[in-house]
């Protein structure tokens, strides 16, 4: 995407995120039973606030496997680089130095 197409995006999402909303929105029927059902309005709560955690815990997964197979691939190399130093050992942020 051009760096003008991204200015487009965003200043798109602004304008949509200034526009006001009804704070209202739901249907009626729906109002009706979170009103009259105190059981039920946590449940639906609870299921909302579980519906906005899970991109989060796709995410976190996903930048947590990047990471390791960096962090592995690291390790790797370095055993290439010193084949007698075992890679189990080696700690992914430390640097090593190889003397000959």
């Amino acid at each position: 995407m051009s760096r003008s197409g991204l200015l487009v995006l965003i200043a798109v999402a602004a304008l949509l995120a200034l526009l006001p909303g009804d704070a209202s929105a739901q249907c009626s029927m729906c109002r009706t039973a979170l009103e009259q059902n105190e059981e039920v309005a946590a449940s639906f709560n609870n299921a909302i606030l579980f519906l906005l955690a899970m991109p989060y815990a796709v995410f976190a997964s996903g930048a947590g496997y990047v990471l390791l197979s960096r962090r592995r691939r690291a390790r790797r190399s370095v055993a290439v680089m010193a084949p007698k130093v075992r890679a189990e050992l080696l700690a992914a942020d430390d640097p090593v130095t190889v003397t000959s």
